[in-house]
């Protein structure tokens, strides 16, 4: 399936993704992904040997991650990544089929092009500052009748994730209009208490860690 020896690894998205997993939960999770980026798909009966457990008997914050398939599981953020990369691939193949990507045939397509060029790239340099960004994201949590001191690490961790990657989302999508890709992002993000992450089995970031997190955020 993948042929690339290197996967994607976006810390804050990390971060906000396994808040609610345990230590132990979260080393399971990785080597998992890693496996998975491996090979088209894990086998459910070779996970004991993979991780020390069943498939059954892993906790539901891991087993979200990852679609069952029967026999195997795939988690579904490397099978987005490689699904995109086949495609870019299988994209490039038929440009070379082709002789290479088409010339532009005339000065009015290369205008054309220039133009819609410009316009993509003008719309994504549109970026907010980080206080403009809280704001409107605090705004939005306060419109959803949400207590806004609870989201400001999740939006800032958000903010540096987005702005660390030229404005791209997790997939490499570009954000073009970041209002309405916040807007949709919003009701995702978890809530932290007192500067620290909780679950219904009072698991988390520890005080200290999350501190040591906002910090670098800060001197960002």
């Amino acid at each position: 399936m993948n042929k690339l020896p290197y996967m994607q690894f976006f810390p804050a998205d990390w971060l906000i993704g396994v808040q609610f997993m345990t230590m132990e939960e979260r080393g399971i999770y990785q080597t998992m992904i890693c496996a998975n980026w491996e090979c088209e798909e894990i086998p459910k009966e070779r996970l004991p040997f993979l991780v020390g457990k069943q498939w059954n008997d892993l906790s539901n914050e891991i087993k979200n991650k990852f679609i069952d398939l029967g026999e195997t599981v795939i988690n579904k953020r490397v099978y987005k990544d490689v699904s995109a990369y086949e495609e870019y691939i299988e994209k490039q193949k038929v440009n070379g089929a082709k002789g290479g990507r088409p010339k532009t045939q005339n000065n009015h397509s290369n205008s054309n092009s220039n133009s819609n060029s410009n316009t993509i790239t003008n719309s994504i340099s549109k970026k907010p500052s980080e206080i403009e960004f809280l704001e409107y994201g605090l705004a939005i949590i306060k419109q959803l009748n949400k207590n806004p001191d609870e989201y400001e690490f999740s939006l800032k961790a958000k903010f540096h994730s987005w702005n660390d990657e030229g404005w791209k989302t997790g997939h490499g999508k570009p954000i073009k209009n970041w209002k309405n890709t916040l807007n949709n992002t919003i009701p995702h993000l978890k809530p932290i208490y007192n500067g620290r992450i909780k679950n219904s089995k009072g698991a988390g970031i520890s005080d200290s860690f999350a501190e040591e997190i906002a910090q670098g955020l800060q001197s960002k």
